[in-house]
């Protein structure tokens, strides 16, 4: 995922997201289904990874993903939807 550039990776960790946030509603209403836990467990993996790749190329997507362990690094680039990220 390092190849990608900054705005194919954020659309990769929202489409991701989305996907994960589908299949934890169909898990609420079918929690035995391993194939959807599977697919959950495998889609939650990828994205990770995306977020890691991403906050280390371009910074922090979210406050949680924000490493404070020199400095308050969240307001000092453009917020992932803003600037060249969406262009």
């Amino acid at each position: 995922m390092k190849s990608m550039c900054q705005k194919e990776l954020f659309c990769l960790i929202n489409q991701i997201s989305f996907m994960l946030d589908d299949i934890t509603l169909f898990l609420n209403t079918h929690p035995t289904c391993q194939e959807a836990i599977d697919a959950y467990n495998h889609y939650k993996e990828i994205r990770k990874e995306a977020v890691k790749d991403y906050t280390e190329m371009y910074g922090p997507i979210c406050r949680y993903d924000v490493n404070a362990d020199n400095y308050w690094c969240w307001v000092n680039k453009p917020w992932p939807w803003e600037g060249e990220c969406n262009n």
